[in-house]
């Protein structure tokens, strides 16, 4: 038996008590875990043969310190990391809600006030992370999470530092093939206007129910996002024109993840707004054909996870969803506030 594909469920990780395996990625594999406060956490347990490598716990110990400098509105919030059995785990909290992935590829492409809502939340997300100090560089639906609260970019798995040396080895390209950046194929840095190419990608995905690029084989849809431009047709006239220049084959030429949010929220910072824009309306709509999932441009594993939110009192569900139109609010302020 392959045990680095399924991992024997062990009973507990540092403090946490397993629940069940949740998902594989492509650094180990995540548990539903309890708290000894009985609350929930994502423990996330590296692959033995990775948390050999220098290297890799040099990256492993970049993600905690990413996923700790960004504003977890946005994100799922660090509770603690440490070693188990000599291998690296992080545990950060569990966020309720489907990926985006998997909500798309259940109930067809998003409508349009959802999809704005969408695009605004994770703007939101990736302006805090390029605030921090961050590149994301794995921006794809699998790692979106359709909270109740709004959506929450995870999975710094990848992340670094823009202004950080790089900690893998020449050639090497870090991140999902279908949502990298044209640079990024041709071998070059990534920085956060790959974060924003990524979200144009992900936005027109989410909206059309196909890649904007087109389907097939990966060394097809490169080349389409190489030399081609973007199909938006069908994509709502309020969002095509600002992720076509999301979209740009010149980074120089595209918006930050700042001006993305500005466009979006018109530059309105008032809360009330705010909340309007960035709730998710999840209820279900008129019929829409299911969909293939993401996956079919790269076959990856989801490295975000779900539960059914029912079970959550409403009242703690609304303090939660305040406190996301808050945090928006008070990020667009000081984006408003910043220096041009």
């Amino acid at each position: 038996m392959d045990t680095t594909v399924n991992p024997p469920i062990p009973a507990a990780i540092g403090p946490y008590t397993v629940v069940r395996r949740l998902g594989e990625g492509g650094m180990g594999t995540v548990y539903l875990c309890r708290t000894a406060e009985g609350g929930d956490a994502a423990v996330k347990l590296i692959r033995p043969g990775l948390s050999a490598d220098p290297g890799f716990r040099r990256r492993f110990a970049a993600e905690v310190d990413a996923a700790r400098r960004v504003a977890s509105f946005c994100t799922a919030a660090v509770l603690g990391h440490g070693v188990h059995e000599d291998v690296p785990y992080l545990a950060t909290e569990y966020i309720e809600g489907p990926t985006l992935n998997e909500h798309v590829a259940g109930t067809g492409p998003l409508p349009p006030g959802t999809l704005h809502s969408l695009a605004v939340g994770v703007a939101a997300a990736l302006t805090a992370v390029h605030a921090a100090g961050l590149i994301h560089r794995d921006v794809k639906p699998q790692n979106v999470i359709l909270s109740i609260t709004g959506p929450r970019v995870i999975d710094f798995g990848v992340s670094r530092a823009v202004d950080a040396p790089a900690l893998t080895a020449r050639g090497v390209v870090l991140g999902t093939p279908g949502w990298l950046a044209p640079e990024q194929l041709k071998g070059a840095d990534p920085d956060p206007a790959c974060d924003v190419f990524a979200w144009g990608c992900l936005v027109a995905w989410a909206g059309l129910g196909r890649h904007p690029y087109g389907t097939g084989d990966l060394l097809a849809v490169a080349d389409r996002m190489l030399h081609a431009e973007p199909d938006l047709a069908g994509l709502p006239a309020g969002l095509s024109g600002v992720v076509r220049s999301a979209l740009s084959a010149d980074p120089a030429r595209r918006p930050t993840a700042r001006g993305l949010l500005l466009t979006l929220t018109g530059g309105d910072a008032r809360p009330a707004s705010l909340s309007a824009a960035t709730r998710l309306d999840l209820r279900p709509g008129p019929a829409r054909t299911p969909l293939t999932p993401a996956t079919s441009v790269l076959d990856t594993p989801p490295a975000a996870i779900w539960r059914d939110a029912r079970s959550r009192p409403m009242r703690r569900l609304a303090v939660g969803a305040a406190a996301f139109a808050i945090g928006l609010a008070l990020l667009v302020l000081g984006i408003l506030l910043l220096p041009r």
